[in-house]
């Protein structure tokens, strides 16, 4: 299975992905922000990182610069609830810029979220 960076400034959310993932047996290491992931990141490899955009202090776009630097063969998926914060034209032409595997909103559907990750798995 792959080993996955699941990064999220909520620990309800953080603990989902990990429940939802673990169940298909990946390997999981969490991160409570961009700062804290980005060092993770630069020691350790990963299969696919699964991340949330708006986060305080970092936000999800500086993670996933840092993530193309140092792992560009990561698979990212964005968890994401869009708002007026991150408006849906920008986010589509940023994160595929940005070379994003795919964006699931939020609320998380778990089952989508378990095939995307195992389907990024298998194209990285």
């Amino acid at each position: 299975m792959a080993k996955v960076l699941v990064v999220d400034d909520d620990p309800v959310t953080r603990n989902l992905v990990r429940a939802i993932l673990a169940k298909d047996g990946h390997e999981i290491v969490m991160c409570d922000g961009a700062l804290a992931a980005i060092e993770v990141l630069s020691l350790q490899d990963f299969d696919v990182i699964v991340t949330d955009i708006i986060m305080p202090e970092h936000d999800g776009f500086e993670l996933i610069q840092a993530a193309r630097n140092l792992r560009p063969h990561a698979q990212i998926i964005v968890l994401s609830a869009v708002d007026e914060k991150v408006p849906a034209h920008m986010t589509a032409a940023v994160f595929e810029r940005l070379g994003v595997t795919r964006v699931i909103s939020k609320p998380i559907n778990p089952g989508l979220l378990a095939s995307e990750v195992l389907a990024a798995h298998v194209i990285g």
